[in-house]
C-alpha cells in the first residue's frame, strides 16, 4: 500500500542559457522531491555538464541511469528553455511506458536586457510537442510555469508519485477469482482476456472446494493466533467458539492461497456456498485481508477488485467495496454506502462487532451459518469513490466522485456510511447510464490522482459532479 517511489529527474537545459540559473532550479526541485519522500534518480556533474541534460549524448547517459535504477516514473523540468529532443528521449528511453510529469520554471523577476532569463515555458511547450510526436503520455502541475519549491508544485509532485504507484502497481498484477459469480448477478460479469490485454492483469480461478478443504486442514496454531487477533480487534461476544474457529480457518486458507499465487487482490463468491457448505459468511475474513493490502471484492466482482486496488495504491490505505444504495429519507444529497459487513477496520468510528448476516438470516428464518459479518459504522470525513468498468463496446471507464461521510439518522445492519455529495441526482443518472451497483471507497480526497491514473492507463475519466468542497 505504501511502496516507496523512485522517480527519474531530467533537468532539461540549453547551454546558450545561463547555467547558474538552471542549476539553482535543479537543486530546488531535488529539495521538493525530498519533501515528498521521493527518491530522485538524476545525473550529477560527474555524468553530465552541471548535472543537466542538454545534448543527445547526455540524454543517453541519463536514460541509462534511470533504466538501471528501474524508476517508477519521470519528471522533466525545463530549468531554462530546455532542449526538447534530449529531454524527451531521456524520459522515454529511461522509463518506457512509465508516467511522465513536466514543468517549466518561472523567471526570477522583471525581464530586462541586462539580466539572464530562462524562457522555460516556451521550451516546455517544445518538450511537450516532442513527447506527443513520440506517443508518450504526460501530465503537468496545475501551474505548469512555476518555481519548484512552490507549495502547489510540491502538492502536485506528491500527487504524481501516487499516480506512479497506482499505474505501476496495477500493470501485470494477479487477481484471484474464488468461485464463480452468483448466478443471479450478471452485473459482476467480466472479460478476463480484456483485462489481460489492457492492463496485463491475470486472473487465477480458484474453486471454493479447494478453499473449504484448505480451511478444514488449516494449522491449529495458526488458527489460534488469528482468533487472538480477533479478540483484540473486534467485539466477538455474539459468536460461538465454533463460528470463530471456522472464520479463522477460512482466513488462514485464503491467506495461504494469496501467498501461493502472489495475489494482489481477489474477488470471492461470498454467497451462498460458503454459508451452506461451510457454515459462515466470509465478510470479516475479507475485511481483514483488505486491511492487510489484499483488496477483497464481494460477489466475484473482479472489476470491483481493480477499483479497490487502484484507490488503495493511490491513497496508501485500504478501500471498501460498497453498494450504491438509497438516498437518505430526509437529506437530498446523502446516500447510503453500504455492504453486508465487509468494510476494513480503518473506516470504523469505534470498536466494531462481529455479528450475523441479517439478510441471510431473515431469508433462512435462523442465524445458523450466517455469522461472520462486521457491524461497522464509518468515521466521518472526506472520501473518494471510484468504479472501473468495461463498456459493451470495449471502452474502459473510470468514475471519480469526492464526498464526505457524515453523521445522519439511520443505522442499517452491516458495514455502513452516510455519504454526502454535491448532486446525488446527477450522480445516480450517471451510474444508471454507465456503471454497475458496486463502487470502491477510500478515506480522503484523491480525485486529481484518479484522473491522471485513468489517463495513463488508457481509460475514459467520468466525473459527473463537482467535488463537494467546490460545490459548497
Amino acid at each position: 500500500m505504501n511502496k516507496s517511489i523512485k522517480l527519474g529527474f531530467v533537468p532539461a537545459s540549453r547551454d546558450i542559457f545561463d547555467q547558474q540559473l538552471a542549476v539553482k532550479m535543479r537543486e530546488l526541485t531535488l529539495k521538493s522531491f525530498a519533501k515528498c519522500d521521493i527518491e530522485a534518480v538524476v545525473p550529477d556533474s560527474t555524468l553530465t555538464r552541471n548535472g543537466l541534460v542538454q545534448s543527445l549524448d547526455e540524454a543517453e547517459k541519463c536514460a541509462k541511469l534511470m533504466s538501471d535504477a528501474k524508476v517508477d516514473g519521470v519528471v522533466i523540468g525545463a530549468v531554462n528553455f530546455g532542449n526538447e529532443i534530449p529531454a524527451a528521449l531521456a524520459a522515454i528511453q529511461g522509463a518506457p511506458d512509465k508516467p511522465i510529469f513536466i514543468f517549466g520554471c518561472e523567471e526570477e523577476g522583471a525581464l530586462s536586457r541586462r539580466e539572464a532569463r530562462r524562457d522555460a515555458f516556451c521550451g516546455l511547450i517544445s518538450i511537450a510537442t516532442a513527447l506527443r510526436h513520440r506517443g508518450a503520455r504526460f501530465t503537468f502541475p496545475g501551474r505548469a510555469n512555476c518555481f519548484p519549491d512552490d507549495e502547489e508544485f510540491i502538492r502536485d509532485l506528491a500527487n504524481f508519485a501516487r499516480v506512479c504507484r497506482a499505474v505501476n502497481g496495477i500493470k501485470g498484477c494477479v487477481y484471484g477469482q474464488i468461485g464463480p459469480r452468483p448466478a443471479e448477478f450478471e452485473t459482476c460479469a467480466f472479460n478476463e482476456i480484456s483485462l489481460l490485454r489492457h492492463f496485463n492483469i491475470r486472473v487465477v480461478p480458484i474453486p471454493l472446494t479447494q478453499v473449504i478443504r484448505m480451511a478444514q486442514q488449516a494449522n491449529s496454531g495458526k488458527v489460534d493466533s488469528i482468533i487472538d487477533q480477533y479478540k483484540e480487534e473486534v467485539d466477538i461476544s455474539a459468536l460461538t467458539n465454533e463460528d470463530l474457529e471456522k472464520i479463522a480457518r477460512l482466513e488462514a486458507a485464503i491467506d495461504a492461497i494469496a501467498k501461493e499465487h502472489g495475489l494482489a487482490g481477489m474477488a470471492i463468491q461470498c454467497w451462498t456456498s460458503l454459508q451452506e457448505d461451510y457454515g459462515i459468511v466470509p465478510c470479516y475474513t475479507m475485511s481483514r485481508l483488505t486491511s492487510r493490502g489484499i483488496p477483497c471484492a464481494c460477489e466475484v466482482d473482479i472489476h470491483g477488485t481493480l477499483s479497490m486496488h487502484l484507490l488503495m495504491l493511490i491513497s496508501g490505505s485500504p478501500a471498501a467495496l460498497v453498494d450504491w444504495n438509497n438516498r437518505h429519507y430526509r437529506l437530498r444529497n446523502v446516500f447510503s454506502a453500504w455492504h453486508c459487513g465487509v468494510f476494513p477496520k480503518e473506516f470504523s468510528r469505534e470498536k466494531s462487532k462481529l455479528g450475523y448476516h441479517h439478510l441471510f438470516a431473515e431469508s433462512k428464518g435462523e442465524t445458523s451459518g450466517c455469522y461472520g459479518a462486521l457491524e461497522l459504522i464509518a468515521q466521518e470525513g472526506p472520501v473518494t469513490l471510484s468504479r472501473i468498468t468495461e463498456t459493451e463496446d470495449g471502452r474502459w471507464l473510470s468514475l471519480q466522485v469526492e464526498g464526505m461521510i457524515i453523521s445522519a439518522e439511520g443505522e442499517p445492519p452491516g458495514s455502513h456510511a452516510w455519504v454526502e455529495v454535491s448532486d446525488l441526482d446527477a450522480l445516480y443518472a450517471c451510474i444508471l447510464r454507465n456503471f454497475p451497483h458496486h463502487v470502491a471507497m477510500v478515506k480522503g480526497h484523491y480525485g486529481d490522482a484518479l484522473r491522471d491514473v485513468a489517463y495513463f492507463l488508457g481509460m475514459e475519466s467520468v466525473e459527473p459532479i463537482l467535488p463537494l468542497r467546490e460545490a459548497n
